[in-house]
Order: structure tokens, then sequence, then C-alpha cells
């Protein structure tokens, strides 16, 4: 936790470079760790993998609970795919 008087030169700084490079703050506030953008797809496609599964397990057995919770989980990708571009 930062005393007052750090808080206050932090954003004193913080003004200072969006005044001097405004192009170098919007770079590092849109940051993102490298790898990151890797772990989201993955989980992205593991819940469109995971859903495409349930369902064809589901309508395979009919089982209408796995089959409604497959496709549940494939929209949930679909949105977060979507999501994903915007």
């Amino acid at each position: 936790m930062l005393s007052h008087h750090e808080d206050r030169q932090l954003r004193a700084i913080e003004q200072w470079f969006e005044e001097s490079d405004p192009a170098l703050t919007r770079m590092l506030r849109n940051y993102e760790a490298p790898g990151r953008n890797r772990q989201r797809t993955a989980a992205r496609l593991a819940v469109d993998l995971t859903g495409a599964v349930l369902l064809t397990i589901g309508a395979l057995t009919a089982v209408a609970v796995l089959v409604v919770i497959g496709f549940l989980m494939i929209t949930v990708g679909v949105c977060l795919h979507l999501a994903a571009r915007g």
C-alpha cells in the first residue's frame, strides 16, 4: 500500500507520461502478457470440445440432460469466441 505522498508522486509521473508520449501510454495500458492469449484460446477450445463431446454422448445414449448441457456449453463457447473478436 502506498502512502499518500507516494500515491501523489505516482499520479504525477503517470500524468507526465500521458502528456509526453500518449502512444506509449496507450500501448502500455493495452499490453497483454505473452502466452495469455494462447491460454484463453485453449480455454475457449476446451469449452467447445467438452460441449461437443457431451452433446455427442448424450445423443448416442439418449440422455437428454447431457444433450442440453452439451448444447449450452457449445453456446457458451460460441459467445466466448465472439467476445474475443470484439
